[in-house]
């Protein structure tokens, strides 16, 4: 049982460490590709909430934005909580894979 225990514990620290680095890595991957391939357009927001972490009481949140490429729709996080469902937020991403994006001007 006390083993059982251990590896639970290690577990969940590699867990906390891989998604620590898995969310340096995909910003630096989304940086350095658009530096690489940008466009530009603009994005309405929508009614998808993006809840932040570490507020159990009265958690803030940023609605997602969607846009479409050659026809096809795509979506991201604002990282604005002052955004509301209709606005229209500038993005930024990558020609060759639009799913690779981010808001300009985003506030946190």
């Amino acid at each position: 049982m006390n083993k059982l225990k251990n590896i639970f514990w290690i577990l969940v620290g590699i867990a906390i460490i891989g998604l620590f680095i898995y969310k340096i890595i995909r910003s630096f991957l989304t940086n350095s590709l658009l530096k690489e391939n940008a466009g530009q357009t603009k994005a309405v927001i929508i009614n998808e909430r993006n809840y932040m972490g570490n507020q159990p009481v009265h958690p803030k949140f940023s609605y997602s934005y969607e846009f479409t490429i050659s026809g096809k729709k795509y979506t991201g996080n604002s990282h604005d909580t002052t955004l509301t469902i209709g606005d229209t937020v500038e993005v930024e991403y990558d020609k060759d894979m639009p799913s690779i994006n981010k808001p300009l001007h985003r506030r946190e």
